[in-house]
């Protein structure tokens, strides 16, 4: 492997590691969002006065920003797993 390839290698890997974190934030915007979908169902069903509305919007905060979480950490499962391939090349291609 030459040192352009190299340099290129770890250019990308730089970057997917920068990704990753931005997509960590979002798994973590995501959590918070599921959070406060179930503060809006209890207060919608748990209340004084019940608001069927309210906790239907509340279940359906919960419902999306679950599904979200899941997909961003499949993301950050299989981005790191390709981060961790492309360091193994450039350390296969140091030992050479």
């Amino acid at each position: 492997m030459n040192a352009v390839e190299k340099k290129r290698l770890s250019k990308e890997a730089k970057m997917q590691i920068a990704a990753l974190k931005k997509i960590e934030r979002w798994k973590t915007i995501a959590l918070a969002a599921s959070i406060v979908g179930v503060a809006v169902t209890y207060a919608g069903f748990a209340g004084m006065e019940q608001n069927v509305l309210l906790g239907i919007l509340g279940i359906t905060i919960i419902i999306i920003s679950t599904v979200s979480a899941i997909v961003l950490n499949l993301g950050l499962k299989n981005g790191r797993r390709n981060v961790e391939k492309i360091l193994g090349i450039l350390d296969e291609g140091a030992v050479s």
